[in-house]
């Protein structure tokens, strides 16, 4: 459905299906983009916060946060479009270890977009962008600080509020803030831990 006078964002669960279609023997992140077209950074950021909800792997923040603070950044600065520098854009994976990937996460991802629709919106589009980015942002930068297991609260603010700003959904907004300030709290509750450990030790 039109979003304040603007076509909607395209569905992820439909660019991974056309995606994993594809004859191409690896799919790059300028794939994906391209693929996207305008608008796509709810499903960029869904998909670079993923990992570190459901296909954990140490090290993974270390790959998805640059990315996540990209887009985050640009949805802030209201780009038509995501941008990656090539050292990013150029990154890719397997067709057969990306079809594995879009086979386990399709049903979970298509369950919550049938969960989210238009309800309780108030925000306009710029206002909406600047919220959300901001929120992103700052989540990301969380998964990007080496904290072990500290992930996992970020990553499912930053997608909340992804398909919050895709589907124009209030209560998926509220939600997303919600765990944002969740997840602000447990961090500076482990740097506060952290630097109160070492004035104790010295």
């Amino acid at each position: 459905m039109p979003l304040d006078g603007t076509e909607p964002d395209r569905k992820l669960s439909a660019v991974l299906r056309e995606l994993d279609s594809g004859s191409d023997e690896r799919i790059s992140l300028n794939n994906l983009i391209v693929m996207l077209g305008e608008r796509s950074f709810v499903p960029l950021l869904i998909i670079f916060a993923l990992p570190n909800l459901f296909f954990f792997v140490p090290g993974a923040s270390v790959i998805t946060g640059p990315p996540l603070i990209f887009v985050a950044a640009q949805l802030v600065l209201r780009r038509s479009s995501v941008w990656l520098p090539n050292f990013l854009g150029e990154r890719s994976i397997e067709h057969q270890a990306f079809g594995r990937i879009v086979s386990r996460a399709l049903p979970w991802i298509e369950w919550v977009e049938r969960l989210a629709h238009r309800r309780f919106w108030v925000l306009s589009r710029r206002a909406a962008d600047l919220t959300v980015g901001i929120a992103c942002l700052v989540m990301a930068i969380f998964m990007f600080l080496p904290i072990p297991f500290a992930n996992t609260l970020p990553a499912l603010s930053v997608i909340m509020l992804a398909l919050s700003l895709g589907e124009r959904d209030g209560l998926w907004l509220l939600g997303g803030f919600i765990v944002s300030l969740t997840s602000f709290a447990v961090v500076t509750a482990i740097f506060a831990a952290g630097a109160f450990a070492m004035l104790s030790f010295f």
